[in-house]
């Protein structure tokens, strides 16, 4: 059984899997966006990819930029550098 949530020096991490399920969206937009370092550092798991809770309102940027207004991640990227 994988990761879902764990804390890591005071700060509450989430699995890319979970954190794609509470938004409705594919884990692969958000390993790419992870991969771009829109989503700070993350912590590798039991091979499991997490990133820090506190991340979650720039999930929620990158999820509507790109539901809402159909942006891809270079665009995302270019936008929220």
């Amino acid at each position: 059984m994988s990761v879902e949530t764990f804390r890591f020096e005071g700060r509450l991490y989430l699995s890319l899997e979970v954190v794609a399920e509470l938004y409705e969206v594919k884990s692969v937009l958000l390993r790419s966006a992870y991969e771009r370092g829109l989503l700070g550092t993350g912590i590798d798991r039991e091979r499991t990819l997490c990133i820090a809770a506190i991340e979650l309102d720039r999930v929620a940027t990158i999820v509507r930029l790109h539901e809402t207004f159909g942006l891809d991640l270079e665009a995302i990227t270019q936008r929220l550098d």
